[in-house]
C-alpha cells in the first residue's frame, strides 16, 4: 500500500526573492490564514495506479495576498480562498511565491477545465461550513483524478472511503448534477514557483468571473435600425 503524503501545510510568504527559476507570467505571495470552515478527514484510493492516500484532510484554505507583481486578470483584495489540486505534495510552510497560470495551460484538458468550471458555477456558493467544504474539495479531486468515464466517490478508479461520510454523499450528489450546469467563472491555477532547494509545494486553484458579454442598449439598437432604413430608403429613390 502507498502512504501518500497529506495536504495539510500551507505557504506563508513575506515579499521572498528567489535566485532559482523565474515565473513567465504574475506572481502573488500568500500568507496562509487557515481552514476557511475546518477540515473532514478520510481516505481515498486511486485503483488506476495503485494508491491509497490515507488519513487525508480535505477543505479550503484562506489565505492574505501581498507583493502580486505583474498584470493579473485575478484581482487581488488581500484575501484568498482556495482548493488543493495535488494528493502527494506537501504545502510549503515556508516562504513561498506563486505564478498564475491558467487552467488551460495548467491541465491541457479542455474537457477537464470544463468540468471544473462547472463544478464551481453550480455549487461552490454552497461552501458554508466544514461539511461542504470538504465535498467540495472531494468533488474537485474527482473531477481531476478520475479517469474511469464517470463520475463518482463510490465507484470508479477514484474513491473515498466513509470516513468522509456526509461530506462523500454531498459531493457525489453535486457529481451527478455536473452536466447540467454552466460555465460563469474563468479557472486558474496558482503554481508553486520552484524554489534553490527543489521542494515543491501545493499548487492551487484559484477563479474569477467570466467578464460580461457586451450587448448594445435598446436605444444604440433603434438607431441602428433608423440607419438601416435610410440606407433601404435611399437606394429606392436611386
Amino acid at each position: 500500500m502507498k502512504i501518500k503524503m497529506k495536504c495539510l501545510a500551507i505557504v506563508t510568504l513575506s515579499g521572498a526573492m528567489f535566485t532559482g527559476n523565474v515565473a513567465a507570467g504574475p506572481t502573488i505571495d500568500l500568507d496562509y490564514q487557515g481552514a476557511t470552515h475546518g477540515f473532514n478527514n478520510g481516505s481515498m484510493s486511486n485503483t488506476a495506479t495503485s494508491s491509497t492516500y490515507s488519513n487525508y484532510n480535505a477543505g479550503m484554505f484562506n489565505f492574505t495576498t501581498s507583493n502580486a507583481v505583474g498584470a493579473s486578470p485575478v484581482a487581488w483584495t488581500g484575501a484568498l480562498d482556495a482548493f488543493c489540486i495535488d494528493l502527494d505534495v506537501f504545502l510549503d510552510k515556508t516562504n513561498r511565491t506563486y505564478e498564475l497560470k491558467t487552467a488551460d495551460s495548467y491541465f491541457n484538458n479542455a474537457n477537464l477545465v470544463s468540468s471544473i468550471g462547472k463544478l464551481y458555477t453550480g455549487y461552490q456558493s454552497s461552501v458554508v461550513d466544514e461539511d461542504s467544504s470538504a465535498a467540495f474539495q472531494l468533488a474537485l479531486w474527482e473531477v481531476i483524478y478520475e479517469t474511469g468515464g464517470s463520475y463518482g466517490l463510490q465507484n470508479g478508479n477514484f474513491q473515498a472511503d466513509t470516513g468522509f461520510s456526509g461530506s462523500r454523499t454531498m459531493a457525489d450528489g453535486w457529481l451527478a448534477g455536473l452536466a447540467g450546469q454552466s460555465e460563469d467563472y474563468v479557472m486558474y491555477v496558482l503554481d508553486a514557483v520552484t524554489v534553490p532547494d527543489g521542494k515543491d509545494s501545493q499548487d492551487l486553484l484559484v477563479f474569477t468571473p467570466k467578464p460580461p458579454v457586451s450587448v448594445p442598449e435598446p436605444g444604440t439598437l433603434a438607431l441602428l435600425g433608423l440607419g438601416l432604413a435610410g440606407l433601404v430608403a435611399r437606394r429606392k429613390k436611386a
